[in-house]
């Protein structure tokens, strides 16, 4: 488990590549929006910040112009993440290019050998945080920034890498929004990018053409998902976007990741245990549907047998088990505890044979133990039982050994925040990557975004832990509008490709089943719990396929395929209903749906069927999962 923590992000050498190098460019061309805006959605990470190309009309130089303005929405999640507008430049695309055709920037130092000193050493634009903006009316609505080109210069600053005022053509800048942190993910929308002279008669709006993404921090590799997108609504309040119908159109041909299924922790240290019972209503066979199981590796061998008999009656339903140790026995490790330290490379054998014995046990205990980790989250200092592991310390442990535990799915450390600079040294490694099977990882707060090069490779990605409590406010954490919050988390990651989604604790208040403490009922299951319901029962086994959603933009929706049905879960955030209309590739020979809502859990929906179109209503607040027969029985 990881304890949110705000991190300390130190300025550093780092790389960054082309945005469209690191991830698949949703648009090759621009769009506008419905009021014919050019309206991008852009996800950076890791400090990237986009570039704006802007040609500058023939007879005139840089020097006439003297600002960047542009507009920017941000939702509530991201606004209170205290982004900062940033603006860096006029600088050429020449400039950022290293001799592999790379684009990349040292965010520090400014070393020449890497092209340094084109941006922090040359900063003459400027960074804002967002709340200090005159006129901005906070998350969920439009704002404007204007970075003056007349800034401060950088201590640093290097005058022959500035262009001169007479210069002519093409400029690149580096403009948007970031947290400032390490390896964290940023969504905003921006519109309206101009260069202009200080009277704004003079304009130049950015032209398409090579869009590099900056970084500017050590730990993991720059990334920008960059597309436009037909519409946005400006709200102040984004839980009260405007409501009305939605349209949807299932599109199998356009076929995404395998979902595995989704699940939980088993509760470890002082918390409630779960008994089998429990387990029967989350994984059996009228239960809720989870499918994965995730238990500890104690470090200590006579607490093993802790695990035993819930892994079983789990393993029993046909859950898949994974085992995750938090930390090596205190013997093995450079500080003799089981807190902090790291393994010794003198031991990495004793600690392979360590997880392979406790596959064995568990397999004559019964418990088939169908994945391992070799270490959970090994990139975070924590207070409680831990190992720090780093990304060379795994590749080398996992080159030697990551076929020596046994008959088992391999994951590498659980890195708490997807942290690429942390697997992608694994994942490129000729003889590293065929020594392992799935990458795991956690998303508090980042990480929730594809992981392409792991696809690339052929690997599978789970979500093995995350959590969601409200401190100071524990009892909201029962409520339905928590139970959605989640419901969202979990939508998000289907359209991550991720292809498992595990809870932290599966019994606890804020999980999915109560332990009685803050207005939750011991062995009850939460709304939290059939929200989970919904994907594990619709999804699991499936093929994610797209499907194209337009209208209502209260309304979420992912879709799944197997031999035998095609299945959507659709969420509305909106506080009005919504009508649904489903487009299907054919007539369905069957169908069944069900809602859940603050007051009804997993009851019948109506829905009425003509040919290949399906129509139902989406209460308030709510989330419905529908199945198409596609031959044979609905399910």
């Amino acid at each position: 488990m990881t304890k949110k923590q705000n991190l300390v992000s130190v300025l550093a050498l780092v790389t960054a590549l082309s945005a469209c190098a690191v991830t698949a460019c949703a648009t090759s061309g621009r769009q506008t929006s419905q009021s014919g805006e050019t309206v991008e959605k852009i996800t950076v990470i890791n400090g990237a910040v986009a570039v704006y190309k802007f040609t500058l009309p023939e007879g005139a130089s840089f020097g006439v112009y003297s600002k960047l303005t542009a507009q920017f929405l941000v939702d509530e999640e991201n606004y209170a993440k205290t982004a900062r507008a940033r603006a860096y430049g006029p600088y050429q695309y020449a400039d950022f290019m290293d001799a592999n055709g790379f684009a990349f920037i040292d965010f520090a130092s400014g070393d020449a050998d890497k092209n340094g000193p084109y941006l922090v050493s040359n900063v003459f634009g400027s960074n804002v945080s967002l709340d200090a903006i005159s006129g901005n009316a906070g998350p969920g609505a439009w704002f404007t920034v204007e970075f003056p080109l007349n800034g401060k210069r950088h201590p640093n600053y290097q005058s022959d890498h500035f262009p001169d005022s007479v210069a002519d053509g093409d400029f690149y800048f580096g403009l948007g929004l970031g947290t400032g942190d390490a390896d964290q993910s940023f969504t905003y929308h921006v519109k309206n990018v101009v260069l202009s002279d200080e009277s704004g008669a003079k304009t130049v709006a950015p032209t398409d053409g090579d869009k590099p993404a900056f970084a500017g921090y050590t730990d993991g590799i720059a990334e920008l998902h960059r597309e436009t997108v037909s519409s946005i609504i400006e709200t102040k309040d984004t839980a009260l976007l405007p409501g009305g119908p939605v349209s949807i159109s299932v599109d199998t041909a356009k076929k995404r990741q395998q979902v595995r299924g989704f699940g939980g922790m088993s509760n470890a240290w002082s918390s409630p245990p779960l008994t089998e019972d429990d387990i029967t209503v989350m994984f059996g066979n009228n239960g809720l549907g989870y499918s994965l199981f995730r238990i500890m590796i104690y470090p200590d061998k006579n607490k093993w047998a802790d695990s035993v008999a819930i892994a079983k009656k789990a393993q029993s339903y046909g859950a898949i088990i994974l085992a995750s140790p938090w930390t090596p026995p205190a013997e093995l490790k450079s500080n003799g505890s089981t807190t902090g330290g790291y393994l010794l490379p003198e031991y990495y054998a004793e600690y392979a044979a360590h997880l392979k014995a406790f596959v064995d046990y568990m397999d004559a205990g019964g418990v088939k133990v169908d994945a391992i980790s070799f270490q959970n989250e090994p990139d975070i200092n924590v207070n409680y039982d831990s190992c720090d592991w780093s990304p060379e310390q795994m590749l080398n442990f996992t080159r030697n050994y990551g076929r020596s535990i046994g008959d088992v799915k391999i994951i590498p450390g659980e890195s708490f925040q997807f942290k690429r600079s942390f697997t992608d040294p694994l994942l490129n490694d000729t003889d590293a990557v065929n020594k392992f099977d799935i990458i795991g990882g956690h998303i508090y707060d980042g990480g929730l975004f594809p992981y392409l090069l792991a696809a690339e490779k052929g690997k599978e990605v789970w979500m093995t832990e995350h959590l969601l409590n409200t401190q100071g406010d524990f009892p909201h954490d029962i409520t339905w509008t928590a139970a959605l919050t989640a419901a969202q988390e979990i939508h998000k990651s289907m359209l991550a490709d991720f292809n498992a989604y595990m809870w932290w604790y599966l019994k606890r208040f804020y999980s999915m089943i109560g332990d009685g403490e803050y207005g939750s009922v011991s062995g009850q299951v939460t709304k939290r719990g059939y929200v989970m319901s919904h994907y594990a029962q619709y999804a699991t086994g499936k093929q994610r396929i797209e499907a194209d959603i337009s209208g209502n933009e209260n309304v979420l929706v992912s879709a799944y395929e197997s031999d035998y049905d095609i299945s959507l879960v659709l969420i509305n955030r909106g506080k009005t209903e919504s009508q649904a209309e489903i487009n299907l590739p054919a007539p369905p020979t069957g169908l069944s749906a069900v809602e859940t809502t603050e007051t009804a859990t997993m009851q019948d929906k109506s829905v009425s069927l003509d040919g290949k179109t399906a129509t139902l209503i989406l209460a308030p607040e709510s989330i419905v999962s529908v199945s198409f027969a596609k031959y044979g029985a609905a399910k």
